[in-house]
């Protein structure tokens, strides 16, 4: 193959990892909207006014759901990026994620948790195809319900974290942001493997 056949196809497959986390950042948005209006619609439902409430809570939980989805399996495919991850991290790094934390209502630390853990445990091609045991991506999805997947992520992370500790930044919402930062070097250490072996 030529050197310019090869720039080409890597031009090709940068704009694509592009592409797939502008689309992430956009189902991200919505999901933030939505998870928003959720919580309009149950404070108006605890207040009486139950009927079209009940049905707009159901149609915000359905359109959730599939946010989520959509969110989570945009960032699997730009996520493995080397150039894309490193951008990703370099915010956590940089400690601007305090209005995310408001803005998500928390679902933040679900794609953080993704970068830190679900990358390096599986393969793209296993977290697209389902190929293998990818239990640990599904439940990363579900706030409460991906308590495995950090109990795993702590025991991956190369600083200990005890576990009073880990419950206490978990109540927090933090124990994804402070178990990247905690581990940034050897992630970007990664990265830079990576960028090399390409």
């Amino acid at each position: 193959m030529k050197l310019t056949d090869k720039r080409f196809w890597n031009r090709c497959g940068n704009a694509v990892n592009e592409l797939f986390f502008w689309l992430f950042i956009a189902f991200a948005v919505l999901l933030a909207i939505d998870l928003w209006c959720m919580l309009a619609t149950a404070i108006v439902c605890l207040f009486g006014k139950m009927g079209k409430s009940l049905t707009l809570l159901k149609i915000f939980g359905a359109y959730g759901i599939i946010l989520m989805l959509f969110s989570n399996f945009t960032l699997w495919l730009t996520m493995y990026s080397p150039m894309i991850y490193k951008r990703l991290v370099s915010v956590i790094w940089s400690k601007r994620l305090r209005p995310l934390y408001f803005l998500t209502l928390g679902y933040v630390n679900v794609y953080l948790l993704n970068l830190y853990y679900i990358r390096f445990r599986y393969s793209q091609y296993e977290l697209t195809q389902y190929r293998v045991n990818v239990i640990y991506s599904v439940l990363v999805m579900f706030p409460i319900i991906n308590i495995p997947v950090y109990i795993a992520a702590i025991r991956r992370s190369n600083q200990p974290v005890f576990s009073g500790d880990a419950a206490k930044l978990y109540m927090q919402g933090r124990l994804a942001t402070y178990l990247i930062q905690k581990d940034y070097s050897s992630l970007t250490g990664i990265y830079h493997e990576t960028i090399l072996s390409v």
